[in-house]
């Protein structure tokens, strides 16, 4: 399929095929690079035992901060190509393009930077308690070497999907995912590196990832090109960019903020076996949770682009669908999850039936609020796909501010460790039905004729 007809594709023909063929990918990708710690965790799990476990749980904060960074200058500038290349303004497209690679360039060097200056802090920040220390410290400190390719890989890939190229950007993910594998097995299994094997492996597979998103660009496979003027920062693109991804990179700022406090109430409560059993705990979560997210994902460019190009019955037409998916995935996915939980866990615990038990409860209790998490999750990915990133981070404040903080003070206090595990079922329906009140703001907003009025009524002073 041609550039031209790729574009033309997203506002013509079936809604549901067009979701499906850009969230398939997004999502094989996502499952793919949720192997990097699933493939760590599994190795670590059978050749160090719980102790390696916790260490590398206890890093998922950082996971998550990467993410964060790397969205608020990926989804920002996805955005923002979506909707120009509706518009049919290629050339502003280019600079965002440009741009987008200049200021993750800048960033991604501050922020290893600062990581391994303040290394040290991390660590104890993390809830590492003094066993665990040194091996969350060697596995840290090795992946912040690999952390500028990590944050450039998966910022660019973002603008690869928003150019009509979801495939590709697959494949971006499943070439780190696949090295990762084979280095694992090799410095783990075969080498016996321990930790800093599992550490090393990631940062090279994420190196792979990274030269796979720069040959897109050097062999000039999309439309749009890097060009020395397109890397000259235009204020009012960057201002733009990092407004609209200032929503996914506050979100998961919260979301790190919350999951170091999360560990520290948890080895608190239930010392090092407990951190262990989170370590196995968000593994699981984060790949039963990524398919919607990748479903987010893919209503994104359809969105923006329809969004861009005045197709309002498109838009509307490609949410609902998102949430019909979503919706019947999750209650699928909970059955499975309740029933076949004890199966899952003992892959990465065969031996140690404390953790097993720790863990399973853990699954049993924080998954019950699954069913009602689509909502949220996709009205935040439509709202950043029409650059309405004030209501998205609204939303996304709401889950982790209002929601998951308060009940983390409270439950814990009354219920001990299945206090903690239930934080997640008030975030998953709280966050449920805010986001159905806002998509139900939105729908108003377009039947009025007021592509504002949501915005208007929050008085969200980030919407444009």
């Amino acid at each position: 399929m041609t550039q031209t007809s790729t574009l033309t594709s997203m506002s013509q023909g079936s809604v549901a095929r067009l979701l499906f063929r850009f969230s398939a990918p997004a999502t094989l990708g996502l499952v793919a690079n949720a192997f990097y710690n699933i493939v760590d965790r599994l190795f670590i799990g059978r050749f160090t035992g719980a102790d390696g476990l916790g260490a590398v749980g206890l890093t998922f904060p950082l996971t998550v901060f990467v993410i964060a960074v790397g969205s608020l200058v990926g989804v920002g500038a996805a955005s923002q190509m979506s909707r120009l290349l509706g518009e049919g303004r290629r050339r502003d497209a280019e600079t965002v393009l440009g741009n987008a690679a200049a200021v993750m360039t800048l960033f991604a060097a501050l922020f290893t930077a600062a990581g391994l200056f303040c290394l040290d802090g991390l660590v104890k920040a993390f809830g590492a308690s003094p066993h665990l220390a040194p091996q969350t410290r060697i596995y840290t400190e090795i992946l912040f070497w690999g952390m500028p390719f990590n944050l450039l890989g998966f910022s660019l890939n973002y603008l690869i999907r928003a150019e009509g190229h979801p495939r590709y950007a697959m494949w971006t993910l499943c070439v780190g995912a696949g090295m990762n594998v084979f280095l694992d097995w090799l410095f783990i299994a075969r080498m016996r590196m321990g930790i800093a094997g599992a550490a090393l492996g990631t940062s090279l597979a994420q190196i792979a990832s990274f030269v796979w998103v720069a040959l897109f660009y050097l062999k000039g496979a999309g439309s749009l090109r890097i060009s020395a003027a397109s890397l000259k920062p235009n204020g009012d693109i960057v201002r733009e960019m990092l407004l609209v991804g200032a929503s996914p990179f506050l979100m998961e700022l919260f979301y790190t903020v919350s999951m170091m406090l999360f560990n520290n109430v948890v080895n608190d409560l239930g010392g090092d076996l407990a951190i262990s059993a989170v370590g196995i705990f968000f593994c699981l979560d984060n790949l039963i949770y990524l398919p919607v997210f990748g479903v987010g994902e893919g209503l994104q460019p359809i969105v923006g682009y329809n969004y861009g190009a005045q197709r309002s019955d498109r838009v509307k037409r490609t949410i609902l669908c998102a949430l019909a998916v979503s919706s019947v995935y999750f209650a699928i996915s909970f059955i499975g999850a309740e029933s076949l939980t004890r199966a899952m866990v003992t892959l990465f615990a065969a031996d140690d039936e404390a953790l097993i038990r720790l863990t399973v409860r853990a699954m049993r209790i924080g998954y019950l609020g699954m069913p009602f998490a689509a909502a949220g999750i996709v009205a935040s990915n439509a709202f950043l796909a029409v650059g309405r990133s004030g209501v998205s981070l609204f939303l996304n404040f709401c889950r982790q501010g209002f929601l998951f903080l308060p009940a983390l003070l409270v439950l814990p206090q009354l219920m001990g460790l299945d206090g903690a595990w239930s934080c997640f079922i008030v975030v998953d329906v709280g966050g449920g039905l805010i986001g159905a009140i806002l998509l139900w703001y939105f729908w108003e907003s377009f039947n009025g004729g007021d592509r504002d009025l949501l915005g208007t009524q929050l008085e969200i002073a980030f919407n444009k």
